[in-house]
């Protein structure tokens, strides 16, 4: 799918590092090289610090990479124009203004800068979150203040959409309702979805792809299908050796994790191969 469609979002050996007061330099993305195209929901997964918020706020020009390329909707994050920002959905992990507003007066000022605003998922949304409209947005919990960031940035059906931990507030019901309706939205519109999440259940149920990031490198970006079949936890006998083409992305003694791509593992030495889901390849990544 990605190859199909030119990039609304493309990183090209992308580098960041920030330098502490005393000196002290942390790289926070290593020549990362990522692609979005129309239709894609990529799961972003890594610990805390990882980059990947710090990856998000670069496509967004809020930071500006050390070095390395970055293409969102075709133009330079930095100077994106009025028209790019239109097709540009965002929602940080800590929502946000409007204080001194009602929900009803805040969506109107926000749906009064994007002319291509949808009503009726406007509506739809409000009813799903169960937004109460007078209410004033200060008294808002913070669930309910995230369900509506993610109107204010949904509803203009964004042709690039990025979310920072967007559902870690809402309760488990309305979080899976809104993965779903996530997706759909994407193939509906033909939009990029870029989103991070620490629930990795979440990424398995509605992400195409996943991209893996540990100490700012890119680990592993796979369809997520092909990353259930390709990603392997083997157990080797002693002295055993992996062909080159199978790319060793951790060991602990004689159990390795493996991206075999389409190696077969059928092999002499190779005593056990066990597939994972996401919960359990991040755990064993970060042994």
């Amino acid at each position: 799918m990605d190859q199909e469609f030119p990039p609304i979002l493309e990183f090209s050996k992308v580098n960041k590092v920030f330098r502490g007061k005393n000196g002290v330099e942390k790289q926070a993305l290593k020549d990362l090289s990522l692609r979005l195209s129309a239709g894609m929901v990529v799961g972003l997964l890594g610990q805390n610090g990882a980059g990947k918020s710090t990856l998000m706020r670069c496509a967004l020009g809020i930071l500006s990479p050390d070095s390395g390329d970055i293409r969102t909707l075709g133009e330079t994050p930095e100077q994106l124009s009025s028209a790019a920002k239109e097709r540009l959905g965002y929602v940080p992990q800590q929502p946000f203004g409007y204080e001194g507003f009602t929900v009803e007066r805040a969506l109107d000022l926000h749906r009064s800068f994007y002319p291509h605003w949808d009503m009726q998922l406007e509506q739809d949304w409000l009813a799903r979150f169960e937004l109460d409209v007078t209410q004033q947005v200060q008294r808002l919990s913070v669930g309910q203040r995230q369900s509506l960031a993610l109107i204010m940035a949904m509803a203009y059906r964004p042709e690039l959409l990025i979310l920072d931990e967007p559902v870690a507030s809402l309760d488990p019901i309305v979080r899976r309702k809104f993965m779903v309706d996530l997706f759909d939205l994407a193939l509906e519109s033909g939009s990029a979805v870029l989103f991070s999440s620490h629930i990795t259940s979440d990424l398995e149920r509605v992400a195409s792809h996943v991209a893996l990031i540990k100490q700012g490198e890119l680990v592993l970006f796979k369809e997520i299908d092909a990353l259930r079949e390709e990603v392997r936890l083997l157990k080797l006998a002693a002295g055993a050796e992996l062909p080159e083409q199978v790319r060793i992305l951790s060991r602990d003694g004689d159990s390795v994790l493996v991206d075999k791509g389409e190696v077969d593992l059928n092999l002499p030495g190779v005593q056990r191969s066990e597939a994972l889901n996401l919960e359990q390849l991040f755990v064993e990544l970060h042994k």
